[in-house]
């Protein structure tokens, strides 16, 4: 079901460029959105993704330390 919602999502995306690419006002403002959307993606990507961890920390946690006997 997630794969038709983002079929669909990229179908209208993909009208609504279209129709605005033709207008060079429009064109400006598409770009501005494609860009920022992207900047304010990938910054809340690394937050989440890296947040809380440390350089040495990568596969440490409390489970594997210790005996496993």
């Amino acid at each position: 079901m997630r794969d038709a919602g983002l079929v669909g999502a990229g179908i209208v995306f993909g009208w609504l460029t279209s129709k605005t690419w033709s207008d060079p006002g429009c064109q400006l403002g598409l770009v501005v959105f494609l860009v920022a959307t992207a900047v304010m993606t990938l910054g809340f990507v690394l937050a989440v993704v890296g947040h809380g961890r440390h350089p040495g920390d990568a596969g440490d946690s409390d489970e594997d330390k210790g005996d496993h006997s």
